[in-house]
């Protein structure tokens, strides 16, 4: 309480009181009145001084009045930026990402709670960006594609690298292609629309599909598989006119979810045949 009640104390003597206020404000008066007198009357006592105060006067005044419509204009700029109703502002040019590549990154994995974590937690650390997942699933294990943007420096072998730290396995990396980034469900629906307008083939829009690099009508299926069937990087479809689509892809097998997606592609283009054969 002492310390306190002091510091107050010291503060009423050395702070200016309301009479040091008043008689500060009453000299600079006092002495612009009288610089004011002294340039009044030398000037008044010329031949010209009557002229010269009223110039400098105008002068004054005009100063005044652009320095005022100056700050109100900047002000009214700034309050219509603010609201959006100023004019629109140039875009930023937006520049290309250099030094970095696409990678399609495949690899299969135990179907257990957090066995991504790890994989995702070393794409992280080496500036890799995951853009698109593919989920496979498979009974105890799960197929996952990624489409990830790697740095420039990043090579093949460093993506393998990482993937089979994690214990992954049947890893498989390429480089990919800008148009796989679009999702899956927006490919279908486009390859269908193109097989309703007549715009594509059933063979051509498997390739699409399946990303696949072959595909062939034949009679039979492949030895040791069945119409309907796929094993490995080949997959068979059956058709409505009794033959087989054979479909092959190099290097990646093919999963139980592209082989459905497939299948159901297959059976949209027969319906739209027998529906064309109906009318």
């Amino acid at each position: 309480m002492d310390d306190i009640e002091g510091h107050h104390a010291s503060d009423d003597h050395t702070r200016p009181g309301f009479l040091g206020r008043e008689a500060l404000d009453l000299g600079v008066l006092l002495l612009a009145a009288g610089a004011a007198h002294v340039l009044v009357l030398s000037l008044g006592h010329s031949d010209h001084g009557v002229q010269l105060l009223i110039a400098m006067g105008a002068l004054l005044v005009a100063a005044t009045a652009l320095h005022r419509w100056h700050r109100h204009r900047s002000g009214a700029k700034k309050r219509a930026r603010a609201v959006g109703l100023g004019p629109p502002r140039a875009p930023r040019p937006r520049t290309p990402e250099s030094g970095e590549r696409l990678w399609s990154v495949r690899v299969t994995l135990a179907d257990v709670p957090g066995g991504l974590a790890e994989l995702t937690a070393r794409f992280a650390a080496l500036g890799v960006d995951i853009r698109h997942m593919h989920v496979h699933p498979g009974g105890a294990e799960t197929t996952d594609e990624f489409l990830v943007n790697a740095p420039a420096h990043l090579a093949e072998e460093d993506l393998y690298s990482v993937v089979h730290g994690t214990g992954a396995r049947e890893a498989i990396v390429r480089p990919a292609d800008v148009h796989e980034l679009s999702d899956t469900t927006s490919r279908t629906l486009a390859l269908v629309s193109a097989l309703v307008e007549g715009a594509m083939t059933l063979e051509g829009a498997l390739l699409s599909l399946a990303s696949a690099q072959d595909v062939e009508r034949v009679d039979a299926p492949p030895e040791g598989m069945e119409a309907d069937d796929a094993s490995g990087t080949t997959m068979a479809l059956a058709a409505a006119d009794g033959g087989v689509l054979v479909v092959r892809r190099v290097g990646v097998p093919f999963t139980a979810v592209e082989f459905a997606r497939c299948r159901a592609l297959v059976r949209v283009s027969e319906s739209l045949r027998a529906r064309a054969r109906r009318s």
